[in-house]
């Protein structure tokens, strides 16, 4: 299984997805939800800012995927997490309740049989390439590389591998990203666009805390 769990949402949003409590387990509540709690943090706060996470699957999901194991539902855990990131359905604070994460069938194909996250456009997907290089590697490794087709961006995406990569190149012949087979680096030009990232993620970032009504 990748580790650590780094990962960038689509609106900019650097996150470590951490302390995810296998397995499942059936809700106490008396619901038939499957839970499992987690942590995510936002990477480069020096507020902390964090949330606690129950995250319910339902149990058509659990029948429709056949496995439950870490190894088969990491992925599907960890883009859910990101989603709602996106969607404004979670407040990143200091402090707070734990808060859902739902994993529904808006996440799975019936047809195809197989975790199917809504296809994003080029211009989302290499702005997630973009992010992701920057504060994975640009602010956060000292400019190491890092791998930019990674399996659960491309299942975030609903991309292949193969699309993601062609993507990066067209992002390296702008002198974005230095690309060598499937890591890059950041260069210094895509940490010139440091303000445009940084408001990104505040944008995404209060985003959640307008919609949940939660406070630092």
């Amino acid at each position: 299984m990748p580790s650590p769990l780094h990962f960038v949402t689509l609106t900019g949003v650097p996150l470590a997805v951490s302390e995810l409590k296998w397995p499942f387990h059936a809700s106490t509540s008396g619901s038939d939800w499957l839970i499992l709690h987690g942590r995510v943090d936002m990477l480069g706060s020096d507020e902390g800012l964090h949330a606690d996470v129950a995250v319910s699957l339902t149990q058509t999901m659990k029948d429709a995927l056949g496995s439950l194991a870490e190894e088969h539902a990491e992925g599907l855990v960890v883009n859910s997490i990101r989603k709602i990131v996106d969607n404004g359905q979670i407040a990143l604070v200091k402090s707070g309740k734990m808060q859902p994460v739902h994993v529904t069938t808006r996440f799975y194909s019936f047809p195809a049989k197989k975790i199917q996250f809504p296809t994003q456009s080029d211009d989302d997907v290499r702005d997630l390439i973009k992010r992701r290089v920057f504060w994975l590697s640009g602010k956060l490794s000292k400019s190491q590389p890092v791998e930019i087709a990674h399996p659960y961006d491309c299942q975030y995406v609903n991309a292949a591998r193969e699309k993601m990569l062609e993507l990066a190149k067209q992002l390296a012949g702008q002198g974005l990203i230095k690309l060598e087979g499937d890591q890059a680096a950041a260069s210094d030009w895509l940490m010139q666009q440091e303000p445009a990232m940084l408001a990104a993620m505040q944008k995404g970032v209060d985003a959640g805390k307008a919609a949940t009504k939660v406070t630092a």
